[in-house]
């Protein structure tokens, strides 16, 4: 009896991936002690789907680093409340000022980056602050967000001047779909079926999942465990497009 394939969750170290853990060490270059060098930003853009928070969060994590998603209904008093949570102030004040003070005292004493997830949403306003949290501290601070993201930074000369390091998450490319499938399932990719999971993604590496997902059960389903044809491709594709 042949074994089952299944789909087994994985961090896949796609294109996207490399690019943003060098944007990092080219951005950190310097940056080792309190307060230590000149402030700077990162700004990570791209639509959504190309696997930017996923990338960051593991980033974030295994660097022990601050990553905060931002919600539409935050006030300025909310976000500094957020930061002062996430930095570990003990007792968050009330005030948006008082709030403020604690952050710089948290970041004084930190070089690592903080990220921030989907700023864009609130405006120049949050920029400002953003602005000078690092310009007091000397701290690095990561944004993320879509397409409107640089645009937005680059309207304001006092953020752009500070952006040190962006990157675009571009589309997923069929090697990295290769890579993603193998390493997820265990199966190899044909080239056919390859271009057939590529345009069936537009791109998008949660579509590249989905599809992976369905792929694994078809190939089980049917016995399949050698390599991924073009009719099995279909299949999956069929099946994500249903639902």
């Amino acid at each position: 009896m042949s074994a089952s394939i299944k789909f087994t969750p994985t961090f896949v170290q796609t294109k996207n991936v490399r690019t943003f853990e060098t944007m990092m060490n080219g951005l950190m270059i310097g940056k080792g002690g309190q307060g230590e060098g000149d402030e700077r930003l990162g700004c990570v853009w791209g639509r959504a789907g190309r696997g930017k928070t996923r990338t960051v969060q593991t980033w974030a994590a295994k660097n022990g680093c601050v990553y905060i998603e931002t919600v539409s209904v935050w006030t300025e008093l909310d976000f500094l409340q957020k930061l002062c949570f996430e930095l570990g102030v003990r007792q968050i004040p009330h005030r948006r000022g008082r709030c403020f003070e604690m952050v710089i005292e948290k970041m004084l004493i930190s070089s690592l980056p903080i990220f921030i997830d989907e700023i864009e949403r609130f405006g120049q306003k949050f920029l400002e602050i953003i602005r000078d949290l690092v310009k007091i501290t000397g701290g690095t601070i990561v944004l993320i967000g879509e397409e409107e993201l640089p645009h937005l930074m680059s309207q304001n000369r006092r953020i752009w001047s500070r952006t040190y390091r962006a990157m675009e998450f571009e589309p997923v490319s069929p090697s990295d779909i290769i890579m993603y499938v193998g390493q997820c399932t265990g199966l190899k990719m044909g080239t056919e079926a390859t271009e057939i999971m590529h345009k069936a993604s537009g791109g998008d590496l949660r579509i590249v999942r989905r599809d992976t997902i369905n792929l694994a059960h078809a190939a089980s389903s049917l016995k399949r465990t050698g390599e991924v044809d073009a009719e099995l491709a279909r299949i999956a594709c069929k099946q994500g497009l249903q639902g």
